[in-house]
């Protein structure tokens, strides 16, 4: 199998009795090969550390294997935990196609009749390691047994892949109205230049740039279609308008992500650039970052800096030009390109005789041939009782006409209160909102009767956008922005903010369970549930911004799980900025031991270190015996990752005398870690 297929990295759970340790170990060994080609990382219990729950660790990697090997023996099946739990869950996932489990026969056993006989074991005919003359041999046929499972598993991945389509779903669907072919200022079709301008031997990074509104989101969407084939579907979608807290961190998250290598994401945080950078030289590739204006003015030159020495195509949309890239303007519809784009539109109103006898030049004329603007200019004309009335009064409105035609939807009187209310609500989704969500935000509780007839008002207006079937809504590129800067001046616009808090907060309190269906309930709304702890960061509403981190991490720490490192350690630093704020001490040593997991597992041992050491400062203080001990535990196996055996010793010896004198289950743990940096392993 070549490491250098994007979908080949898969999580491989060893489920093992601890009596059987050493064969664990052996196997470890014999499936090196396979880790040094980055085909496979391998998890056991042996990486729960004292500050972890032990249980919820191994449940969590269970859930997320793509194969489990159970080495098989007479104290495998002896154990509860091993048979009835793990096991149990194991074929549950095997049954289901999520993962693939193989039965590795260890030692002699009378395994014949249970359910995992009817899977195919190995070594080959099931004759167990152990009896094999030659134990090599026996973990040889093993590990040649183990790739050719992984290599199937990789291929149905690909293929699932493939099936999927060859574009990733953020890509935003053609008008509706279809698409009008723009020319650039020389009168080049733009398509065809961006297709030259990205074609994949040539590894630019190209910025198509101009106004809001102009159709470079529409441009670039197109331009990806039709490149589809030549990057083989190896095209990645992102920006800003995907996740509420954009850097250049997410950027290469999403890029990963993307292309199959979710795994990515956990890496650590000095070696993930080099990471992604390896990941995309692989096999042509097309990047397109949407919306680059709205990035934060501290994430923009991390992201350009970073995509300039990318080793693929990469097309960024946005307002300005950006220096050192290959720029391609464009501006506003030529006449032509704007009278054919007006003549679909009214094509698709509802009433084409609402446009009889108005001049359509001066359409044109008003929206300044800016296609968006179009759109809004024909809707209200649309709904108009005077139709000549709508361009007489937005030809009178001073300032551009983005603000003045948007305005205008905005006040109409047909749109109504609770039109406006949707629309302002909907601003504060990132990217898209439910429709229960977006009533309960907009003051409509659970009449979603009200909400429809709302959004069917702004669906004539051309303010709002279906997706998912109709299931979710979202504004998008200039009318979110402008209808954010509305709610963000409006004397009630702290009112909307406060509803779409006290949703998602409700919303993760009721997935707080580590089962697949909560994790994917909270993945599926997890933009938005970040977006609320920032907008009650920004409020300074620390003690709200608490509650939603103990609400989001109490699955399990299901961001974690998943994935988003970054995302956490961003929300762990906000949580324990508030309960700085606040003066909470419990809420210090709370965040600051949590956050430190995060950073000593992003490789930021320094940083890890310092908090572990402040948790357990105040933990001191308080006199909080098991929150000693959880630091003393963390703080043990940040020296053992540096090598300090000394000092990981003595700090797993306090651990477990604190533990012991508890009665805390931990000591279980505690005393492992003791016994495996001292060498004298189990007991």
């Amino acid at each position: 199998m070549s490491s250098s297929s994007a979908d080949n990295i898969l999580e491989v759970f060893f489920s093992y009795s601890h009596k059987d340790e050493d064969l664990c170990d052996e196997l470890n060994a014999h499936l090196a090969a396979l880790k040094r080609q980055s085909v496979i990382k391998n998890w056991t219990d042996r990486q729960i550390t004292a500050g972890d729950e032990w249980r919820n660790e191994i449940e969590k990697h269970l859930d997320s294997a793509d194969l489990i090997l159970l080495l098989v023996s007479s104290d495998f099946l002896n154990s509860d935990f091993c048979y009835l739990i793990e096991t149990s869950r194991a074929l549950l996932r095997h049954e289901s196609g999520d993962a693939r489990v193989i039965p590795l026969i260890v030692r002699p056993v009378d395994w014949q009749g249970l359910p995992l006989s009817k899977l195919q074991a190995l070594p080959k005919d099931g004759k167990p390691v152990t009896s094999w003359p030659n134990r090599d041999e026996a973990w040889l046929n093993v590990a040649q047994g183990t790739r050719r499972a992984i290599e199937e598993i990789a291929g149905r991945k690909a293929q699932r892949i493939r099936e999927s389509g060859l574009l990733p779903a953020a890509i935003p669907r053609p008008p509706r109205v279809g698409f009008v072919a723009r020319r650039d200022q020389n009168g080049r079709d733009l398509i065809e230049r961006l297709r030259e301008e990205l074609a994949p031997e040539r590894r630019q990074i190209v910025t198509l740039w101009g106004p809001g509104g102009a159709g470079k989101t529409t441009l670039a969407a197109e331009a990806a279609r039709a490149m589809a084939d030549q990057f083989r579907g190896r095209i990645v979608w992102t920006g800003p308008q995907l996740r509420a807290d954009f850097t250049a961190s997410a950027m290469l998250d999403e890029i990963a992500t993307q292309l199959g290598r979710a795994d990515l994401r956990m890496a650590p945080t000095a070696e993930k650039p080099e990471l992604v950078r390896a990941l995309l030289a692989e096999s042509p590739a097309l990047a397109v970052l949407d919306n680059f204006e709205t990035i934060s003015e501290e994430g923009q030159p991390q992201c350009v800096e970073w995509l300039i020495g990318a080793p693929c195509s990469v097309l960024i949309t946005t307002r300005d030009k950006i220096d050192h890239t290959r720029s391609v303007p464009i501006a506003a519809m030529s006449l032509e390109e704007s009278q054919d784009f007006l003549s679909r539109l009214i094509e698709e109103a509802h009433d084409h005789a609402s446009f009889d006898g108005l001049d359509r030049g001066i359409i044109i004329e008003i929206a300044e041939r800016n296609p968006l603007v179009m759109q809004w200019i024909v809707a209200q004309i649309d709904e108009a009782q005077r139709p000549r009335d709508v361009l007489a009064e937005l030809r009178q409105g001073e300032g551009a006409a983005a603000r003045r035609v948007f305005d205008r939807s905005f006040n109409l009187e047909q749109l109504g209160d609770d039109g406006r209310a949707a629309l302002l609500a909907l601003s504060l989704f990132t990217p898209s909102a439910s429709r229960e969500a977006l009533a309960e935000v907009a003051g409509f509780g659970s009449d979603l009767k009200r909400l429809n007839e709302a959004v069917r008002k702004l669906a004539r207006l051309w303010l709002v956008v279906a997706k998912d079937g109709g299931e979710r809504l979202a504004i998008e590129g200039l009318t979110r922005e402008m209808a954010r800067a509305r709610i963000n001046r409006l004397p009630n616009g702290d009112e909307f903010k406060k509803r779409f808090v006290a949703n998602f907060l409700a919303y993760s309190e009721s997935h707080d369970q580590p089962k697949p269906e909560d994790y994917d309930a909270l993945e599926a709304e997890r933009q938005n549930l970040l977006g609320a702890m920032d907008i009650a960061f920004e409020a300074q509403d620390w003690r709200m911004v608490m509650r939603l981190m103990d609400a989001i991490s109490a699955n399990s720490d299901w961001l974690g799980v998943r994935g988003y490192w970054d995302e956490e350690r961003a929300r762990g630093e906000q949580a324990l900025t508030a309960s700085r704020k606040l003066q909470d001490d419990k809420g210090i040593a709370r965040y600051a031991h949590n956050l430190a997991i995060t950073y000593h597992n992003q490789g930021d041992l320094d940083e890890a270190r310092s908090l572990y050491q402040q948790s357990l400062d105040i933990s001191r203080k308080l006199g909080d015996q098991s929150g000693i001990a959880s630091s003393l535990g963390q703080l043990g196996r940040l020296a053992k990752d540096e090598g300090d055996k000394v000092e990981a010793a003595r700090m797993f010896r306090e651990a477990l005398t604190i533990f012991e004198r508890l009665r805390s289950p931990k000591a279980g743990i505690a005393r492992k870690d003791l016994e495996r940096v001292e060498g004298r392993g189990e007991v």
